[in-house]
């Protein structure tokens, strides 16, 4: 009977330390992208891509709006300025994050089919900018488990996705 409990026990641990409690922000983020890029699959590019004109227009997943541990921002680059004419692709911008989302968000599983739309992901702090590209031997996507916990600070970190 012990032996059961403890088998049970080290099965509930398992559970909690294998799973991402980011995953439901991670997959918004996807989804974020998935909306903008439908909306603007007509367009020549993202021109007048912003924050604001993704809330206009019902872009960002609700959800995601609603999260007040950190701040968003949607178009070029960390300020998430005005995307401008020609840009083929945008970024999503997730800023004042702690380690403990930064490390969470960024070694998140990323599907196959969502592969397709991420160009790169690059996390800004007061160490520096790291950037993970496809490809790439020092840092590449997808980021590895356990990579990030040297890269992410315990506060002030930015991560940015850029999509296609």
């Amino acid at each position: 009977m012990l032996i059961t409990i403890l088998l049970l026990a080290m099965m509930v641990l398992c559970y909690f330390f294998m799973r991402n409690p980011y995953k439901g922000i991670h997959e918004q983020i996807f989804q974020t992208a998935d909306n903008i890029r439908n909306y603007y699959s007509d367009r020549p590019g993202y021109w007048k891509l912003s924050t604001k004109s993704a809330i206009d227009d019902r872009l960002i997943v609700p959800e995601l709006l609603e999260q007040k541990n950190f701040k968003i921002s949607i178009g070029e680059g960390a300020e998430g300025d005005m995307a401008m004419p020609s840009n083929n692709d945008f970024d999503i911008v997730l800023g004042d994050l702690t380690k403990s989302y930064c490390v969470g968000l960024t070694e998140a599983k990323i599907s196959k089919t969502r592969q397709l739309s991420l160009q790169k992901i690059t996390v800004i702090n007061k160490n520096g900018t790291t950037e993970f590209t496809w490809g790439d031997e020092k840092h590449p996507l997808p980021v590895a488990k356990f990579s990030m916990r040297r890269v992410c600070t315990p506060t002030g970190n930015t991560i940015l996705w850029t999509f296609h």
